[in-house]
């Protein structure tokens, strides 16, 4: 891991509107470019990433034996399903809002009146399972219950049993018309506070000796249960509510996970390497892949090197 390749990296991280980029090998900090303090004390939207963050939340409900079953119908949890003239409604499972295969319709809940009542009410265009289809209304659905199972705002339980045992305690995370938090795009953090759910991820649940959420949830977490796009050198996939890379075209391949939100936030996990990095971004259009392209050309110039 030399000093020229992240010489490299600093150089194209500058050419473009990225706001933070660091990498840790296990807890060391072992790479870090800031375009300005204010990062990492302000926190601001990371978007999508709030979907990985109530994929975990799931899990400690899963652990805590509040969640018998991912493969129970959502129907257990939202009865007005019930009166839905389409059965395959009837089919949808939690473990399907994680994978993003319930089938139903996107839709532009963001406008609705009540987010819940819209999700439910879109058309079912694929059979439950079958189809990846990028949906934040299957995000915002597991923090609906959340909520009903807990019995307290997404939010408070998160506090009890992620933030506070993170120290994260600088958040925002904005509600619907209902009062349900966002699931899907609605959580603001710092950079501190990013880095901290990555580390989590890397040590297998565990912050401080803390065993916050079970290793087994997180090995479902990060497998990939639906392909979604295949390249020369290795297929991105989609598990519980991340994205997975698996590199199909080197001798030593470095398979890898991350959170993703727009504009350019990731929190990138390999596992092989005990490396994670995170980077916060206000990149616009086409060009909000960067620092995930850039983070792909770092790992393959560690190959190149033999630095693995």
């Amino acid at each position: 891991m030399s000093e020229i390749s992240f010489f490299e990296l600093e150089k194209k991280l500058k050419s473009i509107r990225i706001e933070a980029f660091v990498i840790y090998k296990g807890n060391t900090r072992i790479f870090e470019y800031l375009k300005n303090k204010k990062v990492i004390e302000k926190p601001s939207k990371v978007y999508s990433i709030t979907k990985s963050i109530v994929s975990i939340l799931i899990g400690i409900m899963v652990d805590k034996g509040l969640i018998k079953n991912i493969h129970e119908p959502i129907q257990n949890y939202f009865p007005e399903i019930l009166e839905s003239n389409d059965p395959q409604n009837k089919e949808i499972t939690i473990f399907h809002l994680l994978t993003m295969t319930s089938g139903l319709k996107v839709g532009n809940f963001q406008g609705s009146k009540n987010w819940v009542k819209f999700i439910l009410g879109q058309p079912i265009i694929h059979k439950p399972g079958s189809t990846f289809q990028y949906n934040s209304g299957d995000s915002h659905l597991l923090s609906a219950i959340i909520q009903k199972i807990s019995g307290i705002p997404t939010a408070s339980f998160a506090e009890k049993y992620l933030f506070r045992p993170l120290g994260i305690n600088k958040y925002t995370w904005q509600k619907d018309p209902q009062g349900i938090h966002g699931g899907g795009f609605s959580i603001s953090l710092n950079l501190e506070d990013m880095v901290k759910i990555g580390l989590l991820f890397l040590n297998e649940g565990r912050f401080n000796s803390n065993q916050v959420i079970s290793s087994n949830w997180l090995l479902q977490v990060k497998r990939p249960y639906k392909q979604v796009n295949t390249t020369k050198d290795g297929t991105y996939g989609y598990g519980y509510q991340l994205w997975t890379y698996e590199d199909t075209n080197t001798n030593t391949p470095i398979d890898y996970y991350y959170a993703n939100g727009l504009f350019g936030q990731y929190i990138f996990i390999v596992p092989t390497l005990n490396i994670m990095a995170v980077a916060k971004s206000h990149i616009q259009n086409e060009k909000q892949s960067a620092p995930r392209f850039f983070f792909e050309e770092l790992l393959g110039s560690w190959q190149d090197e033999g630095d693995i």
